[in-house]
């Protein structure tokens, strides 16, 4: 029975196959001078990069929902009101965040 890495979600068992090219010679001085495997770092790689791709595909969906939200309402703060919020966070006296208006 095979294991899986605790780090690795898979939603169906399987094998692809990924021709690397000279890829692969970098892959496996990488691998030994890190004492893992090749299969590891590739994992690790695509782990990262859909980790990655994930949270770009939520901010942007997030920025989309708060575009329409301020079309919808017209709420919003200004440029000015965001700088002076950013520029006294961490200091002694960190403000509110500035609340949304018209």
């Amino acid at each position: 029975m095979a294991t899986m890495n605790s780090n690795v979600a898979s939603t169906s068992a399987g094998t692809t196959s990924i021709k690397l090219g000279a890829r692969k010679e970098a892959l496996a001085q990488l691998a030994k001078h890190k004492q893992r495997t090749l299969h590891s770092l590739v994992l690790e790689a695509v782990d990262n990069y859909v980790a990655q791709e994930q949270a770009r595909l939520e901010y942007e969906a997030q920025a989309v929902r708060s575009y329409e939200s301020f079309q919808a309402t017209g709420l919003h703060i200004t440029l000015d009101e965001l700088e002076t919020w950013a520029k006294n966070l961490g200091t002694t006296n960190s403000p509110e965040l500035p609340v949304c208006h018209k």
